[in-house]
Formats: structure tokens, C-alpha cells, sequence
């Protein structure tokens, strides 16, 4: 399947950012948009079968948080089952980690919990959503190769679904070993004036309310940590047993209803994405997206892609902030997934709000 700039690319503003003052929102992401979650894995699954056409001894997947953390487990999943995948984080996890950052961002801080039993590999592919600069996947590939011996002459593959690296930058990479490749291909171009003419707000603040009521499920079948090792094999019986559990434990609320709305958390999409492709081939309506540690720009003007949005606490640490975008209230059920371990009562009462009519059941992982 072929896709353009005109399938993968809306430009938003970012809300109080100096770094960059654009946001590039790609509708199939499932992450500040709502989509069909068959179209979306259709994408990241594209993505996957390409990688392992060119680069079947690749032996090592890593991709990148936050956003593209779905991205990554979908495309690695189209891979052979002894290959090993994992992606970066800004939680805090036990045991040792490299630690390097993406500048641009609204949260620098990176994490690779890369340990244990390392495969054997000529080739690591790094799998995220957009690639601009280079700079990030540099900062990660330099530390690799300081920290781990065994990958000092390995050949990197930077992927990701838009590629807007410059000539100048794509020969850097070159220059430290270091291969780009993507869905769709564009210019480097600097889309500060498209976004400069829309006036933007902050997403709105939602208040905390204990009187929200909600069903909450502790799935028998638990989620993997996907931000520590392990092999496809392991990823796909753990994941595909998680999605089909739920999907069980939900049945009796879905009697009668049409209209099905799947939310990820933060790091947490690919899960939801595997329940809500299941929902959707019982010919439910369903859509998927996710919160996320992103701030961006609220803006009603037709031509703008993020016209609602709210501020809620984190599912993973209530004193962290939050956002979730263009929220489709008229959902007959809302179903939250989640593999955090902390507290998620004040994000859950916070966030059902949005659906004063809708079942919502929070399913944790």
C-alpha cells in the first residue's frame, strides 16, 4: 500500500514551545487523532513488512516513545519470532539504562532499558513516527555504541512513517553508519509560517470529580513490559492473549451497543489498538487514540487538526500532566487501556468527565 503527504501530515502549533513551534499529526497514528484501528495497524504493518524485506537479518527493533511506540510493536511484529524488540521510555524503570535526549521535545528525557540477553546482530532499526533532523537518533546510536561494545560496527537503520531529513543531514548519518528509511519521503521544509496565522489556546483544564462512576477490569492475560527485552514470539502470544482476555471480560457491556471507543495511555497504544481491531471485525464502530504527555494548541478554524482538547492527570503519576484531542463524546463505550501500575483513580474519574453518557470501563494490563 502506498501513502502520501496528503494521508500522513497535518500540521498543529504546539502550545508554549520555543524549541519548535509546529507539531506534525498524523491521522493514521491512533495517537492525537481518532481512527480506525484497522487502518492504523494497516499503516505501522506496511511500515514493518518494507523494514523486513530490506533488512531481514536485523536481529534488533527499538522504537520510540512516546508516540511511536505503536508504530514500532506493529512493524516488529511483522518480523521472525527471534528477533527482539523493545522501545524507549520517560518512565522510571529497576535496573540500568542509557540515557539520552530528544532536544525538541516537550519532554527531554529519554530511557533504553537495553540489557540482559542481547541478540546477536549486522543490523539495529530504530523505529519512529517522524524523523526531521537525525540529531535524536545520533544522541541514541552514539550512546549504543559507548555502552555496548558488541554494537560498536553495527549497521543502524533510522525508520520511521515520514522521513524530512535534509541532504546535508542524511550524509551525517551516513557518515556514522546510519541508514534512513520511511513510508513517505519529503522535504525538509520549515512550516512555522503555516501554523503562525492560527491563534491557539490551552487545552482546557478538567475539574476532578469522585461521583464519575466507572468499571474497572484487571485483565487475567497481562500486557508485557514492552520497554524491556524480549523476542517477537514473546510479544505476539503475550499481546494477541491480552486483546482477546479483554475482549471476553467486556462482552457483557457491548450487548446491544454500536458505537466503540478505545483509548490508549501515553506509551500504552499498541494494546489498544490490537482490542479495537478485534471490536471492529465484530462490526463495531470503533476508533482508537490515545493521551498523551504532548501540549498542543487548541484551535476552532476549520483548516486546523486539533479543534478540542483537555488536560488531565497522568495514569502513571497523578502530579504529572496530561492531554487528550478531539474527543468523540457520543460513544456508546469507552474503554481505557492501560499497563500502568500506579494509581489510576484521580486519570480515570478525570478523564470520564468527557463521557457523562457512555459506559467506561478502564482495563489494566
Amino acid at each position: 500500500m502506498h501513502y502520501n503527504q496528503e494521508d500522513l501530515l497535518k500540521l498543529a502549533k504546539r502550545y508554549q514551545n520555543a524549541k519548535r513551534s509546529y507539531l506534525l499529526v498524523n491521522p493514521l497514528q491512533a495517537k492525537h487523532l481518532a481512527v480506525s484501528p484497522e487502518k492504523a495497524l494497516d499503516m505501522m504493518e506496511t511500515l514493518g513488512r518494507q523494514l523486513y524485506q530490506k533488512y531481514p537479518e536485523a536481529r534488533l527493533i527499538i522504537g520510540f516513545a512516546e508516540t511511536a511506540t505503536a508504530v514500532a510493536a506493529a512493524a516488529a511484529m511483522q518480523f521472525p519470532e527471534n528477533v527482539c524488540f523493545l522501545h524507549t521510555t520517560r518512565e522510571m524503570l529497576s535496573g540500568e539504562c542509557l540515557n539520552f535526549k530528544e532536544e525538541h521535545s516537550h519532554a527531554v528525557e529519554q530511557r533504553l532499558y537495553l540489557s540482559g540477553n542481547l541478540p546477536e546482530t549486522k543490523e539495529i532499526i530504530l523505529i519512529d513516527d517522524e524523523i526531521s533532523t537525525g540529531k535524536t537518533i545520533r544522541n541514541m546510536v552514539l550512546q549504543i555504541r559507548q555502552e555496548i561494545p558488541a554494537y560498536q560496527n553495527v549497521k543502524f537503520i533510522a525508520a520511521s512513517v515520514i522521513n524530512r531529513v535534509s541532504p546535508e543531514n542524511l550524509k551525517l548519518l551516513e557518515q556514522e553508519y546510519i541508514l534512513c528509511d520511511c513510508l513517505c519521503k519529503l522535504e525538509n521544509l520549515d512550516h512555522t509560517s503555516q501554523v503562525e496565522k492560527f491563534q491557539v489556546s490551552a487545552p482546557e483544564e478538567l475539574p476532578f470529580s469522585e461521583k464519575m462512576a466507572y468499571q474497572c477490569i484487571i485483565a487475567r492475560n497481562k500486557l508485557p513490559e514492552s520497554r524491556k527485552l524480549h523476542t517477537v514470539q514473546e510479544y505476539q502470544k503475550t499481546f494477541q492473549a491480552f486483546a482477546e482476555c479483554a475482549e471476553k471480560e467486556i462482552q457483557p457491556v457491548l450487548a446491544g451497543k454500536k458505537k466503540i471507543l478505545v483509548l490508549g495511555t501515553e506509551e500504552c497504544m499498541y494494546p489498544a489498538l490490537l482490542l479495537g481491531k478485534l471490536l471492529e471485525q465484530r462490526g463495531l464502530l470503533v476508533r482508537c487514540h490515545a493521551t498523551t504527555r504532548s501540549p498542543i494548541g487548541i484551535c476552532q478554524d476549520k483548516n486546523y487538526p486539533i479543534q478540542e482538547g483537555y488536560a488531565l492527570p497522568s495514569f502513571y503519576d497523578p502530579s504529572r500532566k496530561t492531554y487528550i484531542y478531539n474527543i468523540d463524546k457520543t460513544a456508546d463505550v469507552v474503554l481505557l487501556v492501560t499497563d500502568s501500575k500506579a494509581d489510576t483513580a484521580q486519570a480515570m474519574q478525570t478523564i470520564s468527565i468527557l463521557f457523562p453518557d457512555s459506559e467506561k470501563i478502564l482495563i489494566k494490563g
